[in-house]
């Protein structure tokens, strides 16, 4: 390559050109007065401003403020415009150093993380988490985020909040890159709110990855065998589990926390309350005779809780073994060529989906769903054209009949 002068109008290409050496070089642009570019041996490359403090000699103290790495903080014409707008503000003798300490004061991803994880998602009470996933949003901050804990906030720039967006998806799939940009996004309000933090939240004009919709759930052809691979299952606790989430069509983790004192047998109903749903509202389930036969069989195994467990909270918490098992036995029952994509979450789909089929009106089905909008529940809408079919035949023939008698009238 052709040697390059240490001193030349900044362009992408021309920057992008430049090859590491065996030691730090500076590079001035000679377009904007005081900046320049640091080409460090392991090949960085940081624009700074570089600035010679007023009223100290000929000498003088000459400082330098990091604006950011190129390209991924700065392109050429935002360094330019930066380090106009900071020399602008740095007024005679005022030292550049002091609005490094200040930067140094600023918060940085990690701090960011700090606030959110103890204030919004575990809370002052560790026992009991504010958020229910707030392990989720640990491993997501661990995974995508960590690596640039050490980063002022203001640092990650919508380009560089971007370009993470884009790797997360490539590496891990369009729906773990969206759950990282809601993540971040909720990150950076709070510590804006919160904690003063003087910057645009990056995330927020990032578009969501497309998510396809699951709409896994077992047909009326597959039910039999479903039903034949539970009932052969041997943890006979995660077989009732599930059969309840069938007949009820509530949350498994719900279901698995089920207290004998939010049932009432005689009147085959199961209250869920407020503190215990997803939504915050108290939810009411009528208990099918299925149901109620598997509840009368479990009582007097505990006092307290339909499905106790040797766990911290007492009841189960984890029927991922049992179900695997279950789904096993199930795809061998069917002679499939391999276990099904199925998850504890789609037997609540499978609930939703047998009513809607049945003819159940959509507000019905999201109302024992527990749905809050009707947005929700929507999705079964495309279910129901086997009751859209026969409303509408007996809608036809009746037309037709007025059509026969209007023409025999005529005759």
């Amino acid at each position: 390559m052709t040697e390059v002068s240490t001193k030349f109008k900044f362009t992408k290409s021309d920057l992008a050109a430049i090859e590491k050496t065996n030691k730090r070089v500076w590079y001035r642009d000679t377009q904007t007065a005081g900046l320049a570019m640091c080409v460090t041996p392991a090949g960085s490359k940081t624009f700074y401003v570089i600035h010679r403090v007023a009223g100290m000699g000929r000498k003088g103290n000459t400082e330098f403020l990091r604006l950011g790495s190129f390209p991924d903080d700065f392109t050429v014409e935002r360094a330019r415009d930066a380090a106009r707008k900071l020399l602008k503000t740095l007024n005679s003798g005022e030292s550049v150093r002091a609005a490094v300490s200040a930067k140094k004061d600023e918060l940085n991803v990690e701090e960011v993380w700090e606030h959110w994880k103890t204030e919004r998602s575990v809370g002052p009470n560790p026992d009991q988490p504010i958020k229910r996933s707030w392990k989720k949003d640990q491993r997501l901050y661990d995974c995508h985020l960590k690596g640039r804990s050490k980063r002022r906030a203001s640092e990650i720039t919508t380009t560089v909040a971007s370009r993470i967006f884009r790797d997360v998806t490539v590496a891990s799939g369009p729906v773990e890159a969206n759950h990282v940009k809601r993540l971040a996004r909720a990150m950076w309000n709070h510590a804006i709110q919160r904690h003063g933090l003087a910057a645009q939240n990056p995330w927020t004009t990032i578009k969501d990855n497309h998510e396809r919709s699951r709409e896994e759930w077992v047909t009326p052809a597959q039910m039999p065998a479903l039903f034949k691979a539970i009932d052969s299952a041997a943890d006979r606790d995660a077989a009732d589990m599930i059969r309840l989430c069938l007949f009820t069509g509530a949350r498994s983790g719900n279901v698995k926390a089920m207290r004998w004192d939010a049932i009432d047998l005689d009147t085959a109903i199961w209250t869920i309350g407020s503190a215990h749903h997803k939504n915050k509202t108290i939810n009411s389930i009528p208990l099918a005779p299925p149901a109620v036969e598997i509840l009368r069989l479990r009582i007097g195994l505990n006092d307290e809780w339909v499905f106790s467990a040797a766990t911290k909270s007492g009841h189960m918490m984890d029927a991922r073994k049992g179900w695997s098992a279950i789904l096993t036995a199930f795809s061998k029952e069917l002679k499939l060529p391999e276990v099904p994509d199925l998850r504890i979450h789609d037997l609540r789909h499978t609930t939703a989906s047998w009513l809607v089929t049945q003819g159940v009106s959509l507000p019905m089905v999201g109302k024992l769903l527990g749905h809050t909008t009707s947005v929700t529940t929507a999705k079964y809408a495309h279910l129901a054209i086997d009751p859209i079919r026969e409303v509408l035949n007996r809608t036809a023939a009746a037309m037709g009949a007025i059509a026969g008698k209007e023409s025999v009238s005529h005759e």
